[in-house]
């Protein structure tokens, strides 16, 4: 088989797709009572088909035409041919429509070409012409192949987009049958604009503006899928036609069906060749042309000038590489329907299946989404808020790939936000991995094209500042002073918070100050002053922070803040800043504060 290059343009390349396919027709022979028999008896004057057009008088500009292209003796001499003969009115609409004047602008060679493109090497009567494919004797073709002419039989007979006003006029050396228009040598595009069959592949090439490319000098084999292949694609998508296919995907489909060069049937062979759509497509050979497997070649050698066409039962999709997002791994794992139905109602499909982002997601199955809605006492997410279903997911992914290896324990900011600001998350990695204190990793590292899953047992919601201390065990102290005093539920409310939280080592160091053992020996009373001295209103970032005096919720009580070396509040030193919650922000501080 002949090699087959890339286009250099592959938009050009799947132009002639469509006209090749409009060459092929069913065979719908007509017949007489003996087909046998010539129509009509041999002209008994032995006139020539050039002495028969000279004495109708109608075919003045078809005489000159062939004296000056030098075929006047071929129409006059060879035998047994036919010839579809275009009027001097014919003449006169194509001068027209080539805006020129007289046949003294058409140079000898392209008049050769038009002429025995109107002329066939066989005597064919009327009752023998047949809807379909007929060789001319035009051999201007990539491989000197005779172009193709196409029949149409019904209730006119027209060759290409010309009718037949008048048949079997007999002549000694063949037949003439009269046409109301000059055919010209088609390009492949040109061939599929002559048959109905073919106008699925014609809009297709219209509308991805493909027919300049295919019109172009080529040369193009083009296999060609009919109409009814075309339904069929559109009855397999579910889609109404070509209004819902996109340029860029018509585009896709019509250079895959194209290759370079000029291949006839013959020099066909089994194995791959390259379409210009740079994919590969698989031909078989077995009693049938075959295209990947399933695709039949049903007509073969639709000759044009710039290529050829090849007519097949189906459309030709090009292979796609196998998607592997975040969101295709959780649509082909019925453990994540549920999140499935959770991304969709959100509106985050898109945000996971984005291949250029590069994501690592906390996936909770079925059975932790299950354990939710139950405590949330809700039936379904429907139940839930888009707002809160989207606040809820998001805080599942951090904005960047880490595998199971790559996490240290830590906070790590998510894409669920508060004021404009990561809520951040709490990993632990102790043997394994755990999430805020309560979540725990059941399945690690499960790559995707654009990042990471890590399965989780349970639905993570974004925390309060109540929840971060209750969610760390390094404020163990604290958050059993909050439960004393009282506070779980303001500091739990709409806030916004923040608060300058001491570590447990903070709290051991008070108590022995205090010659204490522990919250234990403090009252509700003594806590709520010193708790609240440690809140400010606002949601006040580390970076938002100024030296000076800033009020509390210690009722009347202010906290010094001093910057001049690294970050001090009072006479404690801020240890870790801007943990950030959906309340409030907390910035870890190593010392317990006093109100004075």
């Amino acid at each position: 088989m002949k090699t087959i290059e890339f286009f250099k343009t592959m938009k050009s390349r799947f132009n002639l797709i469509p006209i090749f396919i409009l060459l092929m027709g069913i065979v719908v022979t007509t017949s007489c009572d003996n087909e046998d028999e010539d129509p009509m008896p041999e002209n008994p004057m032995e006139k020539s088909i050039v002495d028969v057009a000279v004495e109708a008088g109608s075919f003045t500009v078809l005489i000159e035409a062939a004296q000056k292209a030098g075929l006047a003796d071929f129409l006059s001499t060879e035998q047994n041919i036919t010839v579809f003969a275009p009027t001097d009115d014919a003449f006169a609409a194509l001068l027209t429509d080539l805006n020129l004047t007289s046949l003294d602008q058409v140079d000898a060679a392209t008049l050769a070409s038009i002429l025995t493109y109107h002329v066939v090497a066989d005597k064919v009567y009327s009752n023998n012409l047949s809807s379909g494919v007929v060789a001319s004797a035009n051999t201007n073709s990539p491989d000197s192949e005779p172009l193709s002419l196409l029949v149409n039989v019904g209730s006119d007979v027209m060759i290409n987009n010309a009718k037949v006003t008048t048949a079997d006029v007999m002549a000694s050396n063949g037949v003439i049958h009269i046409i109301d228009k000059v055919l010209l040598p088609p390009s492949v595009v040109d061939i599929a604009t002559y048959s109905d069959d073919f106008s699925s592949l014609v809009s297709a090439v219209v509308k991805a503006d493909l027919a300049g490319t295919l019109s172009g000098e080529g040369p193009f084999t083009v296999f060609a899928p009919t109409n009814d292949a075309f339904a069929a694609l559109f009855a397999a998508l579910q889609i109404s036609g070509l209004d819902e296919v996109s340029v860029e995907d018509l585009t896709s489909i019509l250079t895959y069906h194209v290759v370079s060069d000029n291949v006839l049937s013959s020099e066909i062979s089994a194995g791959t060749v390259e379409a210009v759509s740079g994919e590969e497509l698989q031909i078989t050979i077995d009693g049938a042309v075959m295209l990947n497997g399933t695709i039949k070649v049903i007509q073969t050698d639709i000759q044009g000038t710039n290529g050829v066409v090849h007519v097949i039962d189906a459309v030709l999709v090009p292979p796609t590489e196998k998607s592997n997002t975040i969101a295709d791994v959780a649509v082909a794992n019925s453990e994540f329907s549920i999140l499935v139905e959770a991304l969709m109602k959100a509106d985050l499909v898109g945000a996971v299946a984005d291949k250029e982002a590069e994501l690592t997601v906390f996936a909770p199955t079925n059975d932790a989404f299950v354990a939710l809605l139950s405590d949330l006492g809700a039936n379904s997410l429907d139940d839930i808020s888009v707002e809160t279903l989207s606040n809820i997911l998001l805080y599942h992914v951090i904005g960047s790939k880490a595998m199971s290896t790559d996490l240290t324990s830590g906070y790590y900011p998510t894409l669920s936000t508060f004021s404009g600001n990561s809520i951040s998350m709490y990993v632990q990695v102790d043997g394994g991995v755990s999430i805020n204190n309560s979540t725990m990793v059941t399945a690690a590292d499960i790559e995707a094209d654009n990042g990471v899953i890590h399965v989780v047992d349970k639905v993570i919601l974004p925390p309060s500042v109540v929840n971060i201390a209750i969610d760390n065990a390094n404020f163990s102290t604290l958050v059993s002073a909050v439960v004393k005093a009282g506070l779980v539920e303001t500091l739990s409310g709409e806030g916004p918070f923040t608060v300058f939280a001491p570590t447990n080592d903070a709290f051991d160091a008070l108590f022995a100050a205090l010659e204490i053992s522990g919250i234990d020996d403090l009252t509700a009373e003594q806590l709520i002053p010193i708790l609240t001295y440690h809140v400010v209103s606002g949601n006040v970032l580390s970076t938002d922070l100024a030296s000076g005096t800033v009020p509390t919720l210690s009722d009347g009580k202010h906290l010094t803040v001093d910057l001049s070396s690294g970050v001090m509040i009072n006479d404690s030193q801020v240890l870790a800043a801007d943990i950030q919650g959906a309340n409030g922000v907390v910035h870890v501080i190593d010392k317990v504060l006093i109100p004075e």
